[in-house]
C-alpha cells in the first residue's frame, strides 16, 4: 500500500520531510509505474512541480526529456542540485507552487508534471494558476491527487493532506486555475483497502516499510489487473489530462 505525497512543495517540517524521503524511497516501481501512465501527455520540456528527491526528474531524463526540477524544502533542493550537478538537461529550482507572486523566472515549459502535490497546498487554485504561467500556450498539465473525501485519515494527515478529492471538486479547481480537461480517471485501485484498515480503522500514522515494500514489489501483477479489470473507472487516486486553456483569439472565432 503506497503512502501518497513525496515531493511535496511547501516547506516542510524537518519529520515531514524525512517522512516523505522514506516513502519515495521504499516505492520506486509505483513511481515508474504512475509516471509511465501520464508519460505519453507529456512535451519535451517538462516542470517537474514537487520535484522530492527526483524520482520523476529521473524518469523524464531516461525518456530524452529535459527538466526544470521546482522544489521548496530546502533540503530536498540541496540533495537535486548534488544528484543532477553537471547535466546539462536540468534546472533546479527553489520555489513554492503557491507563492502570490508566481514562480521563478525560468522560459515556458511544455508541459507541467504535478503528481501527488496538490493536497498539500492550501490554495491549490492559486498553484495551477502558477503552474499555467510557467507552461507554453496549448502545453500539458499531467496531475494526480488522492480521491475520495471518505478515505481521509490518520495516514493523510501525518504526511500533510489538507485533503482528498472528489472528482467534482478536482475538475471544479483545475478549471478555476486555466486549465481545460481533456480526460479524467481513477488509478491505484489495491491501495484503498490498505489505507483504509491502516488509517482509519487501525489509526495508524505510517503504513510501514515492510507493507510498502510489499505492496511496491507486486505493482507489476497488480498494475496489469488493475488496467485489465478497472479501466481508470476505480482507484484510490484521480488523474487529470489537461490543456492550457487561452481565450480564443479573433483568428480563432473566425
Amino acid at each position: 500500500m503506497p503512502a501518497e505525497g513525496a515531493g511535496v512543495p511547501g516547506q516542510a517540517t524537518p519529520h515531514l520531510g524525512a517522512a516523505l524521503s522514506d516513502i519515495e524511497q521504499a516505492l520506486p516501481r509505483f513511481a515508474r509505474w504512475m509516471y509511465r501512465t501520464v508519460s505519453s501527455e507529456l512535451g519535451q520540456r517538462v516542470l517537474d512541480a514537487g520535484a522530492g528527491l527526483g524520482t520523476h526528474t529521473e524518469l523524464l531524463l531516461e525518456d530524452g526529456r529535459s527538466v526544470v526540477a521546482l522544489e521548496s524544502d530546502a533540503g530536498f533542493v540541496e540533495h537535486l542540485r548534488r544528484r543532477f550537478q553537471g547535466n546539462p538537461r536540468v534546472s533546479v529550482y527553489h520555489g513554492d507552487l503557491a507563492r502570490p507572486g508566481g514562480l521563478a523566472d525560468f522560459a515556458q515549459v511544455d508541459s507541467a508534471l504535478c503528481l501527488n502535490v496538490l493536497e498539500h497546498i492550501e490554495d491549490d487554485v492559486r498553484a495551477l494558476t502558477n503552474l499555467r504561467e510557467r507552461v507554453r500556450p496549448g502545453g500539458t498539465l499531467a496531475v494526480l491527487v488522492p480521491a475520495h473525501r471518505w478515505l481521509y485519515n490518520n495516514l493523510d494527515r501525518a504526511i500533510g493532506h489538507h485533503r482528498r478529492y472528489s472528482r467534482a471538486r478536482f475538475l471544479e479547481v483545475l478549471e478555476a486555475g486555466g486549465w481545460s480537461v481533456e480526460r479524467c480517471f481513477y488509478f491505484n485501485v489495491f491501495a484503498i483497502p490498505g489505507w483504509f484498515v491502516s488509517g482509519s480503522l487501525l489509526r495508524r500514522t505510517n503504513p510501514g516499510r515492510d507493507l510498502t515494500r510489499l505492496y511496491d514489489f507486486l505493482i507489476p501483477v497488480l498494475s496489469r489487473v488493475e488496467s485489465a479489470l478497472f479501466r481508470g473507472r476505480l482507484g484510490m487516486s484521480l488523474v487529470a489530462i489537461c490543456r492550457r486553456a487561452d481565450p480564443a483569439t479573433a483568428a480563432d472565432r473566425s
